[in-house]
């Protein structure tokens, strides 16, 4: 049987308000893996943008060498002796701690009166391996 002193210890017990240790644990567990979750969330954000931000650069170098090669004509596109910054051949261009490099293939002039540019930009996202991207443009001869 119990004693007075002991009904009162067990009635003081139950009426505590309060954590459990085993409910603390279950509350440090769920944040963890929701902080763990946000944390591999971000990183893989970053990566995206990263990544979208080199595509857009490669992008932007093709385009850069196709306007090149309009600007000084269908005669000239592709040369290195018109003084154009975009000759047949390979380049590296730098960008944002990136380097590129940009490849103008052998212009294409199977239909008459047309050239077909293409140019390949690839470039290193360290662990996640080697990117290209491929682009092509046409000229008339009246361009």
């Amino acid at each position: 049987m119990l004693n007075q002193f002991e009904l009162n210890f067990f009635r003081l017990a139950r009426s505590e308000k309060g954590f459990t240790l085993i409910e603390l644990f279950t509350a440090i567990v769920l944040l963890t893996i929701g902080l763990l979750g946000t944390a591999a969330l971000t990183t893989g954000v970053i990566r995206g943008n990263i990544a979208g931000k080199n595509l857009t650069t490669a992008t932007t170098i093709a385009q850069s060498c196709f306007q090149e090669n309009r600007r000084v004509g269908y005669t000239n596109a592709g040369t290195s002796s018109s003084g154009n910054g975009c000759p047949v051949g390979t380049a590296t261009v730098s960008l944002g701690g990136v380097s590129f490099t940009r490849v103008l293939d052998t212009i294409d002039v199977s239909a008459t009166n047309m050239k077909t540019l293409t140019v390949t930009v690839s470039w290193s996202e360290g662990t996640l391996g080697s990117k290209s991207i491929t682009l092509k443009t046409s000229m008339a001869s009246g361009t």
